[in-house]
């Protein structure tokens, strides 16, 4: 198999490059302008001509110019993209940071974060966390018979969860209720708990305890999904054509095709491209998402093949960073 000249790896990154900004072919006077000025057009047409015949590039129709294969991303992501530099992260990191912090819902909020600064549909697939340990478990009365539950583990806090209260409760059954409950549940895996493992005693509360230990295992079984920013992808031409929004919808709304894309083989970041990933004229950029240096799940983001991959991938390798600290900043209050 031919391999690649330095020339022609020059002029895959400009074809790339113009592509992922455009959306549109670019002709060997334009790359000769703006990407290479030392060499001809003459040698660019011919160059191009070349990579067309490796199968780097394509012509959508016999009268287009030649846009980039998903081979040609591939090659892009693999070997010619740009290092992440400490400056690029820095300045992420201020942007996301001040987005994060002070937000109860990390995991929601983080998903977020991804979507608004990449202007791409972004996702978080939650994993199994049935060995973690739980310290604490707070209950607050929100009033008319609710009360959220904040259950402190050795991972970090799982928040944003409402439960019913028995009507007419009194004075102090929140407190007893919370006394009862960390008696048999501190200490104790969620896995245990949810398995049923727990001491006598709570027949008072049990209707709280049953509320708590669903909370529970659902955590423990993992496989959560959420979904931000699905109808950015109609801003990109390619999303025009039916077929490709199709394909998209179909995607997004199979949790375990989700799954299967986001996974890495123990990889910081996966790049998935194309109709050999299962993701025809798509792309999915994930990467490993950690709270207090415990694996939860995978963050990820799904877009057009000409996805702004150094863009991308620079927000995801901040945003672990910043899970971590934010990790840690809960650890300290709990």
């Amino acid at each position: 198999m031919e391999k690649l000249t330095d020339r022609k790896k020059r002029l895959l990154q400009a074809v790339v490059d113009s592509y992922i900004t455009s959306a549109e072919p670019i002709s060997s006077a334009a790359i000769q302008q703006g990407y290479m000025p030392d060499v001809s057009t003459a040698t660019i047409r011919s160059e191009l001509a070349g990579l067309e015949e490796m199968g780097y590039l394509v012509k959508p129709h016999v009268s287009a110019g030649r846009v980039p294969s998903s081979k040609a991303y591939r090659f892009y992501v693999d070997r010619l993209m740009e290092n992440v530099t400490p400056e690029d992260i820095d300045n992420l990191e201020q942007e996301g940071r001040a987005r994060i912090e002070g937000v109860e819902s990390v995991v929601k909020e983080a998903v977020k974060v991804v979507s608004d600064v990449t202007n791409y549909t972004s996702l978080m697939v939650l994993e199994g966390v049935d060995d973690l340990i739980v310290r604490n478990v707070k209950l607050v009365s929100l009033g008319d018979d609710t009360a959220l539950v904040v259950i402190i583990t050795d991972g970090g806090v799982l928040r944003d969860n409402v439960i019913s209260l028995p009507a007419g409760c009194e004075e102090g059954y929140l407190d007893s209720a919370c006394a009862i409950i960390n008696g048999s549940m501190a200490g104790k895996s969620i896995k245990s708990i949810a398995g049923g493992e727990v001491v006598a005693g709570v027949e008072e509360f049990k209707a709280l305890f049953d509320q708590i230990v669903a909370l529970l295992r659902k955590y423990a079984e993992g496989g959560e999904v959420y979904v931000e920013g699905a109808d950015k992808i109609f801003a990109y031409p390619e999303y025009r054509d039916v077929e490709n929004v199709k394909g998209f919808l179909s995607v997004i709304s199979q949790k375990d095709k989700l799954h299967e894309l986001t996974q890495g083989d123990g990889v910081e970041i996966t790049v998935k491209i194309g109709a050999e990933e299962g993701v025809k004229n798509m792309a999915v950029v994930s990467a490993r998402y950690s709270l207090s240096g415990r694996q939860i799940g995978h963050v990820g983001v799904i877009g057009p093949e000409r996805m702004d991959y150094k863009k991308v991938i620079k927000v995801l390798t901040t945003l672990g960073k910043l899970s971590e600290a934010k990790g840690k900043k809960e650890d300290g209050n709990g």
